[in-house]
C-alpha cells in the first residue's frame, strides 16, 4: 500500500482541463442570494467568520475541495493530490457591493467575480461571500471547475453546504491531516498501472460491442457523427465569434408550476417550454442586430447528465449532451414548443452516440494528453452550435446557510471559445430560475435579453392558460455597467 494519494483524472475530466483557454474559463458557477438571518451583523455586514466555519465543518463532505493537481511525468496526465498548503481563507472570499446594493450591481459584481480563472496550482473552487444587498440579504457566488463536478453534483454541492431546517451556529470542523503527495516516479509508476487496467476494460467493452452487430454499427455511425460534426460551424450570429475573459451576468425566474401547465397544454415538457422561451428571445436579438440566418434555426446543446449508478455527489463528470434545433422564427406559441418538443425527443432517442463519445474520450485517454486531444476535437462538436442551455434539477425544498434562508438560486454555464452567449435553468423551491452569462463586448444588452426571455415565457404561460405569474426583477430592464 502506498503511503501517499494520487488518483488520476477520468479522460473526460481531464478533457475539460485541455478544453480551457485564457478566454473560456471551464468553471460551473451559481448566484445563490440568501436573507441576512443571524449572519446579518447591525451595520449591513455578513458574519463572515461564521460562514467560514460552517464551510470548515463540511469540506469532508467533498474530498476534492482539499486537493489540487498533479501532473505525471512524460505523458502530463493529471491527478489529484492532497493539497498540503490548504488555506480556506483563500477559497471562501468576501466582498462587499458599493451603494447602493441593487440586483444590477450584485450582477455586476458576479460577473467581475467569475470572469476571474481558477488558480491551478490551488483546489479548483471558490465561493465568495457578497454583502450589501437591500433588506439586510447576501449572496453567495460559487465557482468550481467542470473538471471536478458536472451540472447535478452542483446540486450536490448545495445539499451538502446547505440545510434543510435553519441551524442556529456552525459545527466545529473535524481535523483534517494532508496525505503526502506522490514524486515523479511514483506518479509515473501509477500512471503505467492505471493505463493498463483502463485498457484491460475498454478490451472488454470493445469485445462485447463486436458480439453485438447492431450495436457496432451505432458505434461506427456515433464516431463518424461525431468527427465529421467536430469541424462544423454554426449558423452565423453576432454572439457566435471569438470571446474574450469578461462577462456579463443577469437572471430571471417563473413559477415552475406556470412552465408545467403550460406544458401540459401546448404538447412538450418543461424543457420545451424552456427551449421554446429561448427560441423567442434569441429571435428577438436577431432581430435587433438586423441579422437573418440560414433555415431560421439556432442549434442548442442541451447537456444531460447520465445515470451510470455513481452515488449522489460522487466527483466527477458524466454529463452528455443532446444537440436541438430551434424554430426561432415560429411565432404561434403552439407550434413552436411542438416542434421543439419532436426535436427533443429525436435528439434524446440516440443515446448511443453519447455513450460513444465517452467511450471515445476513454480510448484517447490511454494515450496520454497528446491524444486526449481526439477526445478535445469530438468535443468540438459543441462548435456546431450556438450557444449551451442547461437544465438542471435543483432542489425541491428550502435551503439554509446556517438560519439564512436561501431565496433565490441562478445557475451559470461556461462560455465556449466561439460563444458569447449561454443560458442555464434550476428549479428551486417551486420556482424555475434563469441564469444568463454572455461576453462583455459581444452581448453588451444581455439585460434586454433578459427582458426578452421573460416576455417570451409570459407569452408561452398565457397560449397555455389564465393564470401567468412571470416575475420581474428590479433593475432587470437595464444593462449592467462596470463599477
Amino acid at each position: 500500500m502506498p503511503h501517499y494519494i494520487a488518483e488520476r483524472l477520468r479522460a473526460e475530466d481531464a478533457s475539460f482541463l485541455l478544453f480551457e483557454s485564457p478566454n473560456a474559463h471551464m468553471h460551473l458557477s451559481w448566484v445563490w442570494i440568501f436573507t441576512g438571518g443571524s449572519l446579518a451583523r447591525a451595520d449591513g455586514g455578513v458574519d463572515i467568520a461564521a460562514i467560514r466555519q460552517h464551510v470548515a465543518a463540511r469540506l469532508f463532505r467533498f474530498p476534492r475541495f482539499r486537493q489540487r493537481l498533479a501532473w505525471t511525468p512524460v505523458e502530463g496526465h493529471p491527478a489529484w493530490v492532497d493539497d498540503e498548503t490548504f488555506k480556506l481563507r483563500y477559497h471562501v472570499q468576501h466582498a462587499a457591493l458599493p451603494d447602493p446594493g441593487d440586483e444590477m450591481r450584485l450582477q455586476t459584481t458576479a460577473a467581475a467575480i467569475v470572469s476571474q480563472p481558477l488558480d491551478r496550482s490551488k483546489p479548483l473552487w471558490e465561493l465568495w461571500v457578497v454583502e450589501g444587498l437591500a433588506d439586510g440579504r447576501f449572496a453567495v457566488v460559487t465557482k468550481t471547475h467542470h473538471c471536478m463536478m458536472d451540472g447535478r453534483s452542483t446540486v450536490d454541492l448545495m445539499h451538502g453546504l446547505l440545510d434543510a431546517e435553519p441551524r442556529p451556529r456552525p459545527e466545529e470542523p473535524a481535523d483534517w491531516i494532508p496525505r503526502p503527495a506522490p514524486g515523479p516516479v511514483a506518479l509515473l509508476r501509477d500512471g503505467v498501472v492505471e493505463r493498463v487496467g483502463l485498457a484491460a476494460r475498454l478490451a472488454g467493452e470493445s469485445r462485447r460491442w463486436l458480439l453485438d452487430a447492431h450495436a457496432w454499427r451505432r458505434a461506427v455511425g456515433a464516431v463518424e457523427e461525431v468527427l465529421g460534426a467536430g469541424f462544423a460551424r454554426p449558423p452565423a450570429t453576432p454572439f457566435n465569434r471569438p470571446i474574450g475573459p469578461h462577462r456579463l451576468m443577469s437572471w430571471m425566474r417563473v413559477p415552475h408550476e406556470d412552465l408545467r401547465r403550460a406544458g401540459e397544454r401546448l404538447g412538450g415538457t418543461v424543457q420545451d417550454v424552456a427551449l421554446a422561451a429561448v427560441a423567442g428571445a434569441i429571435d428577438r436579438l436577431l432581430v435587433r442586430s438586423g441579422t437573418r440566418i440560414a433555415g431560421d434555426v439556432i442549434r442548442v446543446v442541451v447537456p444531460v447528465t447520465a445515470c451510470d449508478g455513481s452515488a449522489p455527489g460522487a466527483p466527477g463528470n458524466r454529463t452528455e449532451a443532446a444537440v436541438v434545433a430551434l424554430p426561432i422564427s415560429e411565432r404561434d406559441p403552439r407550434r413552436r414548443v411542438r416542434a421543439i418538443a419532436r426535436a427533443t425527443a429525436e435528439a434524446r432517442r440516440d443515446g448511443a452516440e453519447l455513450h460513444n463519445l465517452d467511450f471515445l474520450l476513454r480510448v484517447a485517454g490511454l494515450a496520454g494528453r497528446s491524444m486526449l486531444g481526439l477526445g478535445l476535437a469530438a468535443r468540438r462538436r459543441l462548435y456546431g452550435c450556438n450557444l449551451v442551455v442547461t437544465d438542471i434539477p435543483g432542489p425541491a425544498t428550502p435551503l439554509h446557510l446556517l438560519d439564512a434562508h436561501l431565496v433565490e438560486a441562478y445557475p451559470l454555464v461556461p462560455l465556449l471559445d466561439d460563444q458569447g452567449l449561454g443560458m442555464a435553468f434550476a428549479v428551486y423551491d417551486g420556482t424555475y430560475h434563469a441564469g444568463l452569462v454572455a461576453d462583455w463586448e459581444i452581448v453588451p444588452d444581455l439585460a434586454t435579453v433578459a427582458e426578452d426571455l421573460r416576455a417570451e415565457f409570459a407569452t408561452l404561460c398565457r397560449a397555455g392558460g389564465p393564470s401567468h405569474r412571470v416575475e420581474r426583477l428590479p433593475g432587470s430592464a437595464s444593462a449592467p455597467t462596470a463599477g
